[in-house]
Order: C-alpha cells, then sequence, then structure tokens
C-alpha cells in the first residue's frame, strides 16, 4: 500500500515576523530598496518602515538616480520618516538647494552630508543647513556646481572635521586667482579640519602652503590629479607633520569616482565655468527665490 505524500510545509508567515527582525533586514538595504519595495508587502512591514525613525538616521540615495521616479519626491519622504532624528544624508545627481532648505527644516542633528554630480546645488543650500546643523563633521561635495562658496560653507560649519571637495582635471588655462580661490576660503574658514580630499583641484603651490600653514589640525590631505601643486622640499617639509598624505602623481586606483584627465581649449572656459569672470549674480529660477525668502526665518 503506497504511503500518503507529507502535506506541504505551511508557507512562511512574512508578515508576523517581529518588529525587530524587520529592523535588522531594513538596515542591510538602502533607503530606496526599501522606499519602493519592502514597504509595500504588507501593511505590518510598511508599519515598521515608516514607525521607526531609527531606520532613517542614514538615508542613502547613492547610486540609484532614475531619471523616471521623482527623486526629490522620494528623498522628502525619507527625510520625513527620520522625524527630525536624520544624522546622514548622501545621493547623487537630484538634489537642488530647494531639497536642502526641506532638509534644513526637518532635523537639526546633521552630522554628515555627501552629494555627488549635484550641479543644482550653491552654498545657499548648503547655508540653509548649517543655520540648523552647524555641528555637521562631514561634508563631500564630488563633481558638483563651481558657483558654491568655500567660505560661506566653512563659516555655516565652523565645526567641520572631514571635507572632500573633488573635481575632473581638465587641462585648461585658468588664472592662478580663479584656480585658489576655494583652496584659500578653505585655508581661511576651515581650521578643525582633520581630512581633507581635494582631488583634481586647481590650487597652486601658494594655496596650498596656506592650507597647510592654517590648518594646524590637520591628518591627511589627498592631493591627487592637483596638477598644478608642485610639491618642493618646503611643501614636502611641511607634509611630513601629517599623518597620511597623497600626491598630484600618486595612483588614483582606489579612488570611488570616476577619474579622468581631458585637454579643452580656452573658448570652452565658459561653458565649464559659467561665473568665471562674472562682476555680479543674480537668482537664475524661482526655486532660488523662494530659498532666499526663507533663509532669513531658519534661525529663528
Amino acid at each position: 500500500m503506497a504511503t500518503a505524500p507529507p502535506p506541504p510545509a505551511p508557507a512562511p508567515d512574512w508578515a508576523g515576523l517581529p518588529d525587530d527582525a524587520l529592523l535588522t533586514v531594513f538596515k542591510r538595504l538602502g533607503a530606496s530598496e526599501v522606499l519602493m519595495g519592502t514597504a509595500v508587502v504588507c501593511r505590518n512591514w510598511l508599519r515598521v518602515a515608516t514607525g521607526e525613525p531609527d531606520l532613517w538616521r542614514r538615508v542613502d540615495l547613492s547610486d540609484c538616480f532614475d531619471p523616471t521616479i521623482d527623486m526629490v519626491a522620494m528623498a522628502r519622504a525619507a527625510v520625513d520618516r527620520a522625524h527630525g532624528c536624520l544624522e546622514h544624508f548622501s545621493a547623487d545627481c537630484f538634489v537642488n538647494d530647494a531639497l536642502l532648505l526641506y532638509i534644513s527644516k526637518r532635523t537639526k542633528g546633521l552630522k554628515s552630508l555627501r552629494l555627488v554630480n549635484c550641479m543644482k546645488v550653491s552654498d545657499k543650500g548648503l547655508v540653509a543647513v548649517g543655520k540648523r546643523s552647524p555641528h555637521l563633521e562631514e561634508l563631500e561635495l564630488t563633481t558638483c556646481s563651481i558657483k558654491i562658496s568655500m567660505k560661506a560653507v566653512g563659516q555655516a560649519f565652523p565645526q567641520l572635521k572631514r571635507l572632500r571637495l573633488n573635481k575632473r582635471w581638465v587641462n585648461i588655462p585658468c588664472e592662478e586667482s580663479f584656480d585658489n580661490h576655494q583652496a584659500l576660503d578653505i585655508a581661511s574658514s576651515m581650521r578643525e579640519l582633520r581630512h581633507l580630499q581635494l582631488f583634481a583641484n586647481r590650487l597652486h603651490s601658494n594655496a596650498l602652503a596656506t592650507i597647510l600653514d592654517n590648518c594646524h589640525h590637520l591628518e591627511s590631505l589627498d592631493l591627487r590629479q592637483c596638477f598644478n601643486a608642485h610639491i618642493d622640499a618646503e611643501l614636502r617639509a611641511k607634509c611630513a607633520r601629517l599623518k597620511d598624505v597623497k600626491l598630484p602623481k600618486d595612483s588614483a586606483s582606489d579612488y570611488e569616482h570616476e577619474s579622468y584627465i581631458e585637454t579643452l581649449s580656452l573658448n570652452t572656459l565658459p561653458l565649464l565655468f559659467p561665473n568665471y569672470g562674472a562682476q555680479g549674480s543674480s537668482d537664475e529660477d524661482d526655486e532660488e527665490d523662494d530659498l532666499d525668502a526663507h533663509l532669513g526665518h531658519l534661525a529663528e
């Protein structure tokens, strides 16, 4: 007589997982996966994803840019779920000043901010963040807008410990004052820095010396592809007090972003640096007007 096959095992009760187990899983996923996927599986998962601010202390929307999705709306939803507890925000491409204003109005404890390829960010948006989160210690601006004033950034974040201000090297002649202005602003306004990465920055040797003379707490310095800076014996002696130094011609094999060297003509300068040589600037769109209108209220 044939033996009856055993009954099929019951399906796992994924909806009934305890909250701490769900949080452990969600924390291993990126913010975009939780927003777009796991949070819509069932009501219990949605409750945990939206009702646990600790899950949203770190919002990382890097490497997930999709032009078919409203990334700004996604970022705002993630910030809202932190309920004022946001400590780290990271994103590529889509961040603008209006989104930074939105973040600034919903958290007072941001500790680190990482922006990559965000060409619509200016110092106005960063200053807005600094009004509410002046204790920010880590900032990355990689291939972002040339319009950002590092002096304004340094004043907005007086406790900044780590700065990554990275670009891509372009072989094109510029005036030395233009090449040096960001580096000199760093030297004058960011004296608490411990770690500084200036990948492919256009600073010259004299601006580098000023940074080393003024930033007495500096421990590490990354100057890879800063080809205007010629490291002579005097600069090597100044660098000797640091724990870690990467020089202009050192290998970039471990650099996490895209790196290439391009040669362009002088006629392309206005395209690369739209405000190069400009005598003044004006607001470009209604979002900047709105930002200006709100900045005065942030300090209240």
